[in-house]
């Protein structure tokens, strides 16, 4: 066994790595995405998120390995780290006397290349790497170290928000100075480097830089949309932590207009979504008026909206429907054809205040938004499922609401 080579600030990097509770967690298409990406940008058979503690090398997303994690003395991340501001790039391993006769160059999976760019933690500690790995020696040109580089930046971006998620469950009611540290954190630290990679891979899809192949198109098209899609995330986690700190919300009064609400969902839905789902709404010829917050009433109607195109079948319809529902309420439903919701997922669906993980990609944390936003207007919320054949999310609001 070789010596593991320890980093000069490796107990403070340790704990860093703790705090990000990522160790032995499940694999999350945000981080997959990613790694994906940096396989098919720098053209090798494998790439990897890898996190270094005591002992190990563990590999959060992985692509063309079956490995979950190897010896952190073999590691070649272990070396990486070592220098974090810098990207390490072994072209030609068997020329390399520190990995010569490592047993992941001798045997499976037989290492001749090796790029690895360091996970940076704002502290600036190095957790690990995103590297690329192939089978044969080469080199990298400067397109592609710059592209393994950015993405790297990207993986910290979806760590910092899970340690920013963790931080606020522990939060209570009278936490609220620290919640509001931490939506300036995620305002400036989140929202706006995405922001940012929206306006680039538009412009590189606009073909700012270049002609753009069909394949590529795709690749950018995929990370636009996960970009987006995150975008919407963090947009979530602030509205919920405003709603956590206002402790006497004033609601506005108005008519709501359930055209108006359906149609702009609708339209916001096609607009961000490559593939469109067939959509129709039904309000009854018949409601009684309903006042309220039209604009926050959209938005759970759109975030529920959401959760359907993700996981509906292709081809079936989406119905939007608002009715009456007794004599002094009206429920608004969403119906769509997916793969269902076991119980065992449905308890506590409206209460996690963390993303949703797992099967059905419902995402949670817009879940509990929708039941805050209900519950201010005196309502309820709920989801009818059965697993196969379909799934219903509704909420109700009283009629008189907010009516003078």
């Amino acid at each position: 066994m070789n010596e593991i080579i320890l980093t000069e600030n490796e107990t403070l990097r340790l704990q860093a790595l703790r705090q990000y509770q990522i160790l032995d967690t499940i694999c999350e298409t945000a981080f997959d995405d990613l790694t994906r990406l940096a396989a098919q940008i720098c053209r090798t058979p494998i790439a990897l998120i890898s996190l270094i503690d005591e002992s190990r090398q563990w590999f959060k997303s992985k692509v063309g390995l079956d490995s979950e994690s190897t010896s952190r003395d073999l590691a070649f991340c272990a070396h990486a780290i070592l220098q974090p501001h810098d990207t390490l790039i072994i072209s030609d391993t068997l020329l390399d006397q520190r990995f010569a006769t490592n047993p992941l160059v001798t045997s499976d999976p037989y290492i001749r290349f090796y790029a690895g760019a360091p996970l940076i933690t704002p502290e600036g500690y190095a957790l690990g790497t995103l590297c690329v790995i192939d089978h044969v020696p080469r080199q990298m040109n400067s397109e592609q170290l710059e592209a393994l580089q950015a993405l790297s930046r990207q993986v910290m971006t979806q760590m910092e928000l899970k340690r920013n998620l963790y931080k606020l469950e522990r939060i209570t009611s009278n936490e609220n100075k620290k919640i509001e540290y931490l939506i300036s954190a995620l305002s400036h630290d989140l929202r706006t480097p995405l922001l940012a990679t929206r306006g680039t891979l538009y412009a590189m899809l606009g073909g700012a830089f270049g002609s753009v192949s069909d394949t590529w198109r795709d690749v950018l098209e995929d990370c636009r949309q996960a970009n987006e899609d995150l975008l919407k995330f963090v947009e979530a986690l602030l509205n919920v932590s405003r709603y956590k700190t206002e402790v006497s919300k004033s609601s506005k009064s108005e008519i709501i207009n359930w055209k108006n609400i359906f149609t702009e969902t609708i339209i916001r839905s096609n607009a961000t979504r490559k593939q469109k789902y067939p959509i129709r709404y039904k309000i009854a010829s018949f409601l009684p008026i309903v006042y309220g917050d039209a604009l926050e009433i959209q938005q759970v109607v759109q975030t529920l909206l959401d959760n359907a195109v993700k996981v509906n079948n292709p081809d079936q319809e989406i119905t939007l429907e608002v009715a009456l529902f007794g004599v002094e309420k009206v429920k608004i439903s969403v119906r769509y054809n997916g793969l269902g919701i076991t119980p065992l997922d449905n308890k506590n669906l409206f209460n996690s205040f963390i993303q949703g993980r797992g099967r059905n990609h419902i995402d949670k944390l817009g879940l509990y938004l929708c039941l805050q936003i209900v519950e201010a207007h005196k309502g309820t919320i709920n989801v009818e499922s059965t697993v196969g054949e379909g799934t219903t999310f509704w909420f109700t609001l009283p009629v008189t609401l907010f009516k003078s």
